[in-house]
């Protein structure tokens, strides 16, 4: 087991982990450090919550860490990497969960040879079903990569990528729960617009995404051979998807998705030049 894992930032994305971790027993909470930079009262829950230790002080939160979890905003990489850089040791495996941030600039930034993996979860982790893409960096060794690829199995799959296409996992899989929650909310409408109450609308939406997602990861069956399979000609199935094909959906979502990605790559344009 780690001794100790701290994360430098304490956002849903943060907690999402952390469930995910403690939930699968990767880790366990007196062996956990919270730390942000200014908001004392979100530590405060999480300590009350989770059991875990927190603190404001960053050489308190480092110290002896042997995973240190980036989970701050973008745009504080710099400040945040050169207060850090007097606690931060190359032994020490950093996970980046900063979009658009290279680990070159988090090395330029510490002036350490840090071993550095970038990873793209998603919030499904609090339940252990993410979609993880990691990347490692110049000096992340064999062992390392495997640790960081163990952590991340706690909370669901992991696809290990160049960091070169880390991006594409940021839109694809990252950015993915909401494209689904963006489906759901329009089905669940469209029942209540029907007549059905909300609850029971919600309730169907819910147990049908379930029940599809479980049928198309366990049956061995393409996306499109179950399509197929369901929307016999003439039927309420093709009615419905005739509709879409009309409106061009399938593009609009492929569309939503580079949009994605491409918001990803201009994130990274402040730390490549």
């Amino acid at each position: 087991m780690v001794e100790k894992i701290a994360f430098i930032g304490s956002g849903e994305l943060a907690e999402s982990l952390l469930k995910g971790f403690l939930n699968k027993k990767f880790v366990t909470a007196d062996h956990v450090w919270m730390n942000n930079h200014a908001n004392k009262e979100r530590l405060v829950e999480l300590e009350q919550e989770f059991h875990v230790h927190t603190t404001q002080n960053k050489e308190l939160a480092l110290k002896n860490a042997e995973i240190v979890i980036f989970a701050f905003r973008p745009a504080d990489t710099k400040s945040a990497v050169e207060e850090m850089k007097a606690y931060l040791r190359p032994e020490q495996l950093v996970i980046s969960l900063m979009v658009g941030v290279p680990t070159s600039f988090i090395q330029s930034a510490s002036g350490i040879d840090l071993s550095i993996v970038r990873a793209m979860p998603n919030t499904s982790a609090s339940i252990g079903l993410s979609a993880t893409g990691i990347a490692a960096g110049s000096f992340v060794t064999d062992a390392q990569l495997k640790l960081a690829k163990q952590l991340f199995e706690t909370v669901g799959t992991v696809t290990v990528v160049k960091e070169s296409e880390i991006d594409v996992i940021a839109g694809l899989a990252g950015s993915g729960p909401a494209y689904l929650y963006y489906l759901a909310q329009a089905m669940q409408e469209a029942g209540m617009r029907e007549g059905i109450p909300a609850a029971s609308s919600a309730q169907l939406v819910m147990q049908t995404l379930l029940g599809a997602t479980h049928l198309l990861n366990q049956s061995g069956k393409s996306a499109s051979d179950l399509l197929k399979a369901v929307a016999t000609p003439g039927g309420t199935t093709q009615a419905g998807i005739d509709t879409l094909d009309k409106q061009d959906v399938k593009q609009d979502v492929i569309d939503c998705v580079h949009q994605a990605i491409v918001r990803a790559k201009e994130m990274s344009t402040p730390f490549t030049k």
